[in-house]
């Protein structure tokens, strides 16, 4: 272990400090130290679990998706936002963002909706996958943002795969 008078020591000989001033910033920062590098936040655990059209014009189509946020971190996280990419068989489909402020408990999930874009084209390509396939393939990557996170990453990366069954979409979109 560092001993108050090595630290104050070493302060003296690289910056030129009192002792007082150098054993109170070498303190300050091993204290801080721990406090800063011994606490990372995992990311969290994304999925599609929802997926509905919004609106269409000549050019583009707004979804709105449902991401099913798991936290296995032992506190909270407080997003303040997410943006992802959609893709669909391995082909870009679709690009969101989302201002929503969630609070998603330790050990806990929560939803997070998104408004995500598709072109006319990438529906059309998607539309003509579709017709030789009983399901899709769909992978989901982006950042969640967080407020208050001090020191730490205020981004978490995410990515995540499944896949969505066309006779389901289908039957949600009869009822």
């Amino acid at each position: 272990m560092i001993q108050k008078n090595q630290i104050t020591n070493l302060f003296k000989k690289t910056f030129g400090l009192n002792s007082r001033l150098a054993a109170a910033i070498g303190i300050t920062c091993l204290l801080n130290g721990c406090a800063v590098f011994g606490t990372s936040l995992e990311s969290p655990h994304i999925s599609l679990s929802n997926l509905a059209m919004q609106e269409s014009t000549g050019f583009e189509t707004a979804f709105q998706i449902q991401l099913r946020v798991l936290n296995p971190n032992d506190s909270d996280l407080n997003i303040q936002g997410v943006d992802c990419t959609l893709e669909i068989n391995g082909k870009p489909f679709a690009y969101g963002i989302s201002k929503a402020a969630v609070q998603v408990p330790a050990f806990d999930s929560a939803s997070v909706p998104v408004t995500v874009y598709a072109s006319a084209f990438g529906i059309a390509r998607g539309l003509f996958d579709m017709q030789q396939r009983d399901e899709m393939s769909y992978q989901l990557k982006g950042k969640v943002r967080l407020e208050n996170t001090g020191w730490l990453s205020s981004k978490l990366p995410f990515k995540s795969e499944g896949t969505i069954s066309l006779k389901d979409l289908q039957d949600k979109a009869l009822h």
